[in-house]
């Protein structure tokens, strides 16, 4: 990577106790690319962390080309060609692995420490998204973004109600992203299939 910088919400109190800050982790590889920060990147990411009430946690973001996720796609979804966005969860390092496959309810921050995992999205595939689209490519990076993140959280889109599901909390995260401000807490009662393959991506 030829990039990486880290960017923290702060120390916050949990109750009396003092909780760990949340740390994005943003690198950059290929480019240069025009018209995205990471800076802005990571304010959005750091966004929909505290929208999902997620205190603590470390998330690391990479935006890199077609190339380098085309070579990610092959070597761990055997996909020969380049997508949009990967995810690799790190379930079974943040205890949240106890989440059942099917069962619904909203995210527990409690359940959810250290590193959440590695969201991949190439700017070049979300480029032409966002074009073929008719809007900005900030506005693709950051659907990417939320969709990835939802996807470290063990949700899926493998069955049609899946991704009915996993469309709307993706647009919650988009709204709480470019929102002035803090925004709400929660996603409310939804839920989704934790994945315990920390190698595999989404």
């Amino acid at each position: 990577m030829t990039e990486q910088r880290k960017e923290s919400s702060g120390t916050k109190r949990r109750g009396s106790r003092l909780a760990a800050p949340t740390v994005v982790s943003i690198t950059t590889q290929g480019g240069p690319f025009k018209g995205v920060s990471a800076a802005v990147v990571r304010r959005r990411a750091l966004k929909m962390l505290a929208h999902l009430a997620l205190q603590g946690v470390e998330l690391s973001v990479a935006l890199v080309d077609d190339p380098a996720i085309h070579e990610l796609n092959r070597t761990y979804r055997r996909k020969d060609k380049p997508t949009d966005v990967l995810a690799f969860p790190m379930i079974d390092e943040n205890g949240a692995g106890s989440r059942k496959r099917g069962r619904r309810g909203p995210v527990d921050p409690s359940a959810w420490q250290g590193l959440l995992g590695d969201v991949i999205v190439s700017v070049d595939t979300a480029a032409r998204q966002a074009a073929e689209r008719g809007r900005p490519l900030l506005d693709e990076i950051t659907m990417l973004l939320g969709h990835g993140l939802l996807h470290l959280l063990g949700y899926d889109h493998k069955t049609d109600a899946e991704e009915r599901e996993m469309t709307t909390l993706t647009g919650e995260l988009e709204a709480a992203a470019a929102s002035r401000g803090s925004s709400p807490t929660g996603i409310g009662a939804r839920g989704g299939a934790a994945r315990s393959n920390k190698t595999r991506a989404q």
